[in-house]
């Protein structure tokens, strides 16, 4: 990666097009796509598409860690994570996902439900199945707080899980904006107190991974009680370790 960008230039452009991880996430209403009943049996497990986009998303998350990750590959990643959402909303994972969250909420309450994190050794088996290796340093980004989990919680519960998928795309794809203006070529930066590199790119992607990982913790859970609920896991797990791979290429 070339790390003799112009800072300057590069500052220039994370003022100009990112605020966008938060405009992309917290400023834009998606109308989610009118949902064909067509629901999803325990045989959805197999499901053709989502096993598609995981595989393609592990495809570009390993074309990014090698040779560093560039517009194109955050707008194909965005691309992907599109079509789940429309056969999400296919296969009415949002009402899955609602049904699967709120019997967790009966049997253990909401403070409980939100504490949950993804399961760490489940997603490094099911990505590893795919291609990806999970790189420790996941774990060494922090957790999501009190705050973000209610946050993360809500959102999942009015927006369903197709939301989800579509917010993240959003953000990809405005990541992509980004890349291109650098010619994928972003200079690494550190945390540093008043780097304004840092705070506007890698604190709003940072925002970005600590959401996603709030809301996989309940519904990869939930997925163990709602046959074919499951089938959305892997692709949020990817979605995610596709985020950690930028964060880290320019951030860490």
């Amino acid at each position: 990666m070339n790390t003799a960008v112009n800072r300057r230039v590069f500052v220039g452009s994370v003022a100009a097009g990112l605020p966008v991880l938060a405009g992309a996430a917290y400023g834009l209403a998606a109308t989610p796509p009118a949902r064909a009943h067509d629901h999803a049996t325990a045989e959805a497990q197999a499901d053709a598409v989502f096993d598609h986009v995981v595989r393609e998303i592990a495809a570009i998350h390993n074309r990014g860690t090698e040779r560093g990750f560039t517009g194109e590959d955050a707008r194909a990643i965005a691309a992907q994570l599109r079509t789940a959402a429309v056969r999400g909303a296919q296969i009415d994972l949002d009402g899955m996902a609602r049904a699967g969250v709120e019997q967790l909420i009966r049997r253990r309450g909401r403070n409980a439900v939100q504490a949950i994190d993804f399961d760490r050794a489940r997603a490094t088996a099911q990505l590893k199945r795919y291609g990806i290796a999970v790189d420790d340093r996941w774990f060494a980004a922090g957790l999501p707080d009190d705050a973000m989990r209610t946050k993360a919680l809500e959102e999942l519960i009015n927006g369903g899980v197709t939301e989800v998928l579509a917010r993240s795309a959003r953000v990809f794809d405005k990541m992509g904006s980004v890349l291109d203006a650098r010619a994928g070529a972003v200079a690494r930066v550190r945390h540093a107190q008043g780097d304004p590199v840092w705070w506007s790119f890698c604190w709003g992607l940072l925002t970005e991974i600590m959401m996603l990982a709030a809301q996989l913790g309940p519904i990869c859970e939930a997925s163990g009680s709602v046959p074919g609920l499951d089938v959305v896991c892997p692709a949020l797990e990817a979605a995610l370790s596709a985020y950690y791979g930028i964060y880290y290429a320019y951030c860490g």
